[in-house]
């Protein structure tokens, strides 16, 4: 598609600055406006091409007058070639690449212009430059500018061309928080977060005539190579900061050639293009909202963008199911993926605006049903029961499209007994409901999940329900590797019995086996979830995994018993390196009369949280609870493991800070003593390799993490308790960027290191009853049903919602805690995976924001 040659576009193509996101489900959405300002009245656009396929496979220097230069160190030049370091080019042709293996390792190739490359910056009021990069680890950048000695190089940074430069854009793999970057003419850095792993497409747009002349940038990431353009949002409109006439790099009219660089790792480039744009007028752009998916029924809907200058804006369907009257949408009927186009040509004040686009998707109800499972009872697994007595019945039921389809009902039927199931906890996607059966034998159960569109599933199980109990075991993961070479999160169905009343005890065991290769040499931070029957995850095990060896492990979970029926999602996850570790995990049910019938579990806490913040002291959140009638007892369950340690932490804080916190309840004080003996091992995981022999806080490598345990039973009658969790209030880490005192090299080694005390802390209580109930005493503050896991990790981790049923499109953010951000996501709801590897070791906030909501969790990164 590309080749070196001139193309002359008329002003009616011109389609400049058009922005996009990636599509997600098929679906385009256009999250960004284009705030440069354009001045023009478009004359003429030139659009130049450069694709690098008639050079000869090799060194690129000396070839069609390019020319390299060593950057930083190390032998390797550009290498023209299909493939570089096991890649290749997008399009399958040819591309440079570099190859250096090292951080060390660099070089620098300018272009300028020639008969088939004939660019001219000097005259063009708006610019456009585009390249395909294969980004690299440990850096490469690309730009435009003036080579100031003339000796055919651009090579800003480079000591022999100290006054070489123009505009450039950085990009890497390693601390990409501070490595993606645009410089500017006058060496303003400007940094930007963008997911770029892999080949992209970069386009940077610049406007001379902005800003009386200094001019203005903006810069957009084509992800996939596909033509979608995320508008990157530090860089929109950016002042340049031009000086015409000095004769330097800051003044565009000496600017000569296209530069590009990469240091160490494999890098490549592809297709460059250049369009160039001559105008007059004054400037207006266009503000088109996102317009919201449509069922194939939904009637006609006018369309509401507006122009700066007032002046009337017509719109365009460039494709998908829909006729258009001015500004009247009327959808045909089919399904598809409409895109519109809003326009507006200019007059004689104004120059033609940027023409921008949104699109939406038509979505036929009848084509789509839930995704039903039955939950409890389940088929297979008896239901006992000493006696017959009130039960639970779970269903999971999800659909897609979520912005315009919902589950409308679900039912269920058993035998001649019928009713209506709800959601216990808004878009969690489980319905629950309660049935006694009248006497113990063979039943058959229905569950219709009714959706729009009068669209029903369906789904039919046969269980039997006995008295005849006796001890039973249930393997659930059975030597599951977690690794980065596999996945370092597990999530997994397992089939359970469902009971009443029959078990008096439950017992996890854990067994942690080395995988081909051996297991990971250190300590990390393991954790297993199940979901409860309202979908919520609740934290089982806190386990930290020993030095590069096996072990086994066990812990009592019979508070649990209300989560280990019928079918269970488990999800098991390790911060771990590429070996891993292979994770066993059975249950033993021991056949006996419980204290209670019933119990319930909610969580209080489920979050890092820092440990000696200035700014923040005491940062978990206080719970106001009040107890079901019918609750006769209650406990809260506890999980809190210290991490983080070093010079650049106060006393080695958190995990070798021994501490004592305490749990307020009401006027009452329950302590925590958050420190553990680890050797002996507390599981008896010994030897090990590495300082498995310190104590720590709250936990040991090997070990499941200690649990700390609080009888609530006292406060059951009373309504609004008042639950505190208050760390130890003595401790203040003066090695923290939000300390005033903090001083690097002073105070401590490094204020900004990042990886400051903090504490994973858990706690859930746990509520029991001879009646049948579904404590809801919160409200739900947990709009989006975050949920990041492994965390802490080290290379990858994944955002999810424990709400599948629930629509959302929102914005993602990683930051660091002094507020910059780092990287950058759009989620739908699904499984995001945000690659880790680049950040240093430390404590980040990811937000979540979308309309008038946000949620931030702590990610530890080891």
């Amino acid at each position: 598609m590309f080749g070196e040659t001139l193309i002359l576009v008329s002003p009616d193509k011109w389609l400049l600055n058009k922005t996009f996101i990636k599509q997600k489900h098929m679906k385009t959405f256009y999250f960004s406006l284009f705030f440069l300002i354009i001045s023009s009245f478009i004359q003429a656009q030139e659009v130049y091409t450069y694709d690098f396929n008639n050079l000869e496979m090799g060194d690129l220097d000396g070839q069609d007058d390019w020319h390299t230069i060593l950057h930083v160190s190390g032998p390797h030049d550009f290498v023209v070639d299909y493939t570089g370091g096991g890649d290749a080019c997008p399009d399958g042709t040819l591309g440079i690449w570099y190859t250096g293996s090292g951080g060390g390792y660099g070089r620098t190739a300018t272009r300028k212009a020639t008969d088939n490359f004939d660019f001219d910056f000097t005259q063009a009021d708006i610019v456009e430059f585009e390249v395909d990069v294969r980004r690299n680890w440990w850096g490469m950048f690309c730009g435009i500018g003036f080579d100031a000695d003339g000796d055919g190089h651009i090579a800003p940074g480079l000591a022999s061309e100290e006054n070489d430069g123009g505009i450039y854009f950085n990009m890497a793999g390693y601390n990409p928080e501070v490595n993606n970057r645009i410089t500017l003419p006058d060496e303003t850095v400007i940094t930007f977060a963008v997911e770029n792993s892999g080949w992209g497409r970069y386009k940077m747009v610049l406007d001379f005539n902005a800003n009386d002349g200094a001019g203005a940038v903006a810069l957009f990431y084509d992800s996939g190579i596909t033509g979608d353009w995320v508008a990157i949002p530090e860089v929109q409109g950016v002042n340049m900061g031009l000086t015409p006439g000095s004769g330097d790099k800051r003044d565009r009219t000496v600017w000569d050639g296209v530069f590009l660089n990469a240091t160490g790792g494999t890098a490549g480039y592809d297709n460059i293009l250049i369009r160039q744009t001559g105008s007059e007028g004054e400037a207006q752009y266009i503000s088109f909202p996102a317009v919201n998916d449509k069922l194939t029924t939904d009637e006609a809907f006018e369309l509401n963008a507006e122009a700066t200058s007032g002046l009337p804006i017509e719109y365009e369907i460039l494709s998908g199911p829909a006729t258009l009257d001015g500004s009247t949408v009327t959808l045909t009927g089919e399904p598809g993926i409409v895109s519109i186009s809003a326009n507006q040509a200019g007059d004689d004040t104004y120059a033609p605006a940027a023409q921008v686009s949104q699109s939406f998707e038509v979505v036929d109800a009848t084509a789509y049903t839930a995704d039903l499972t039955i939950r409890r009872p389940i088929e297979g697994p008896k239901v006992y029961m000493s006696e017959l007595s009130e039960m639970l019945i779970v269903a999971s039921a999800y659909i897609e499209h979520t912005e315009v389809l919902s589950i409308e009902s679900v039912s269920y039927q058993i035998e001649g007994s019928k009713g209506m199931m709800t959601e216990k906890v808004w878009g969690t996607g489980y319905y629950s409901s309660t049935w006694t059966p009248s006497d113990y034998g063979t039943y058959t159960m229905t569950i219709t999940a009714n959706s729009t569109g009068g669209m029903s599933s369906v789904s039919t199980v046969t269980f039997e329900i006995t008295d005849d109990i006796s001890d039973l075991n249930v393997q659930t993961f059975d030597h599951e590797h977690i690794s980065t070479s596999t996945s370092t999160s597990v999530i997994k169905d397992f089939e359970f019995p469902s009971f009443v009343g029959s078990f008096d005890q439950i017992m996890a065991y854990l067994n942690v086996t080395c995988p081909a290769g051996g297991c990971d040499a250190w300590d990390r931070v393991g954790q297993m979830y199940a979901k409860s029957p309202t979908g919520e995850w609740i934290e089982i095990i806190r386990y930290i995994t020993p030095y590069g060896v096996e072990c086994d492990h066990q812990i009592d979970v019979t508070d649990y018993s209300s989560i280990f029926q019928g079918l269970v999602e488990l999800r098991f996850s390790i911060g771990t390196d590429a070996h891993g570790f292979e994770v066993s995990v059975d249950f033993d049910f021991s056949e006996g009369e419980p204290p209670y019938k019933y119990s319930w579990v909610n969580t209080f806490w489920d979050e890092t949280y820092p440990f000696g913040d200035y700014a923040n002291l005491q940062p978990v959140e206080p719970i106001i609870w009040n107890f079901e009638d019918i609750t006769e007892a209650a406990k809260l369950k506890v999980f809190n493991t210290g991490h983080g340690w070093g010079a650049s932490n106060s006393q080695n804080a958190a995990e070798f800070y021994e501490a004592t916190h305490h749990i307020y309840v009401n006027d009452d004080s329950f302590e925590q003593h958050l420190w553990v003996v680890c050797n002996p091992n507390p599981d008896g995981c010994q030897p090990q390799n590495g300082t498995w022999y310190y104590n720590r806080a709250g936990w040991c490598p090997g070990s499941i993490g200690h649990m700390y345990e609080y009888d609530l039973t006292p406060y059951v009658d009373l309504s609004d308790v008042d639950i505190n969790y208050e760390f130890y209030p003595g401790y203040v880490d003066y090695c923290h960027p939000n300390h005033p005192d903090c001083v690097s090299g002073q105070t401590c080694n490094d204020c900004n290191a990042g990886f400051n005390p903090h504490y994973i802390v858990s706690a859930n209580l746990v509520s029991y009853s001879n009646y049948l109930f579904i404590p809801t005493g919160q409200e739900e503050l947990d709009y989006f049903g975050m949920q990041l896991y492994p965390n802490p990790s080290r290379y990858m981790v994944q955002l999810s919602t424990s709400k599948p049923n629930k629509s959302i499109n929102a914005e993602v953010g990683i930051y660091s805690l002094n507020g910059q951000k780092i990287d950058a996501y759009i989620w739908d709801g699904s499984t995001l995976n945000m690659n880790i590897s680049h950040l240093a070791e430390g404590v980040y906030l990811v937000a979540v924001k979308t309309g008038n909501y946000t949620q931030v969790k702590r990610l530890i990164v080891e």
